[in-house]
C-alpha cells in the first residue's frame, strides 16, 4: 500500500505522518512546493506519476475571519483544488480521505450533529467546505470524507495557541459561553485518519461522510478557564478573569458531531480530551523552553 498525505506539514498531516511511520506504511508528504493543491495541472501530473493507493489530504483553508475577507482564496482551495483532486485520483482509482469541518452546518442543533442532518453552511468558510464536499461525491466513488469539530494542538493557528499566546502577550480575546464544540488534538485525528486507512486498505467497501470529534462537549469560555488552569502550572500568569465576548452572547453556535456511524462502521471510539489537553499544553512549553535553549 502507497499513500500520499497532502498537507504533511500541518498540524494533522504532521501527526499523521508520525504514525504512517511507526506503522510501517509506506508514503509520501511532498511539501507545498512540490505539490502546489492550487496547480491544477501538477496535481494530475503527480497523482498519474505516483498512482498511490489512498490520498489523504489534511490541507485545507481553515481560517473562518479571513475567509469572510478573502472568498476567492477559500473556493479556490476548498473547492476548486479538492475538485480537480478527486478528479485526479477518480482517474488513477486512488481512495480519497478529505478532511472537512463542522462549519457545513450552520450549528443551531442543539444536539451533535450526525452525518443525516442537511448541512446548512451559514459562512464563506462553511460554504466552500460544502461544495468542496460535493464535488468529491460527484467526481470520486472511492472516498472518505471526515468532519471534524475543533481541531487543536500545540503548533500552528488553533483555539489553544491562540489563547495560550494571548495569555503572554495579555492581549487577551473575548471568549463566547454559547460557542460550544469538542476540542479534538490533531494526533487523535491521525489516530483515527490511520485507523480508516488500514481497513480500507482491506478492500471493505465503507465509502462516504463520517463525523469524529473527541469525547465531551464544552463552551469556549469554559476551554479558557482549563486551558489557563493548566498554563499556569508552567509561566506565572496575572489574569483574574477572562473576557466574554459581549457582542456574541446571545449566538447559540454548537460545532459538537456524533461519531457513532465512525464507531460502527470502524470500531473507533472517541477519546477524551481533558488528558491530551495538558499534554498539549505541556508540549507547547516544553518547546519553547527548548527553542531558547538553542
Amino acid at each position: 500500500m502507497e499513500v500520499l498525505v497532502i498537507g504533511g506539514s500541518g498540524q494533522i498531516g504532521r501527526e499523521l505522518c508520525h504514525l504512517l511511520e511507526e506503522a510501517g506504511i509506506s508514503f509520501m508528504a511532498p511539501d507545498r512546493e512540490e505539490f502546489d493543491l492550487e496547480n491544477h495541472k501538477n496535481v494530475s501530473r503527480q497523482i498519474k506519476k505516483w498512482h498511490p493507493d489512498i490520498v489523504i489530504n489534511t490541507a485545507g483553508y481553515r481560517d473562518a475571519g479571513h475567509a469572510t475577507n478573502e472568498p476567492s482564496r477559500c473556493f479556490s482551495i476548498n473547492r476548486d483544488a479538492v475538485s480537480n483532486l478527486a478528479r485526479a485520483c477518480a482517474l488513477q482509482n486512488s481512495a480519497l480521505i478529505q478532511i472537512s469541518s463542522w462549519r457545513v452546518f450552520d450549528g443551531k442543533k442543539k444536539e451533535a450533529y450526525s452525518e443525516k442532518d442537511t448541512p446548512n453552511p451559514e459562512s464563506v468558510l462553511g460554504n466552500a467546505f460544502w461544495q468542496g464536499e460535493q464535488q468529491i461525491h460527484q467526481h470520486c466513488p472511492k472516498h472518505i470524507i471526515l468532519r471534524l469539530s475543533w481541531i487543536i494542538s500545540e503548533k500552528g493557528h488553533n483555539r489553544v495557541t491562540r489563547l495560550l499566546k494571548s495569555f503572554e502577550e495579555e492581549k487577551l480575546a473575548g471568549t463566547c459561553p454559547n460557542h460550544k464544540g469538542c476540542p479534538t488534538t490533531a494526533i487523535d485525528v491521525a489516530r483515527v485518519l490511520l485507523g480508516i486507512t488500514q481497513q480500507i486498505s482491506c478492500g471493505i467497501d465503507v465509502w462516504g461522510t463520517y463525523h469524529y470529534n473527541a469525547s465531551e462537549t464544552i463552551d469556549e469560555y469554559s476551554l479558557a478557564e482549563i486551558v489557563l488552569a493548566e498554563a499556569s502550572q508552567y509561566r506565572d500568569i496575572q489574569i483574574e478573569t477572562l473576557p466574554v465576548d459581549e457582542k456574541e452572547d446571545q449566538l447559540v453556535i454548537n460545532a459538537s458531531l456524533d461519531g457513532t456511524k465512525l464507531k460502527h462502521t470502524f470500531g473507533i471510539k472517541p477519546r477524551p480530551w481533558r488528558s491530551a489537553l495538558a499534554q498539549l499544553v505541556r508540549n507547547y512549553y516544553q518547546k519553547d523552553e527548548q527553542e531558547e535553549a538553542v
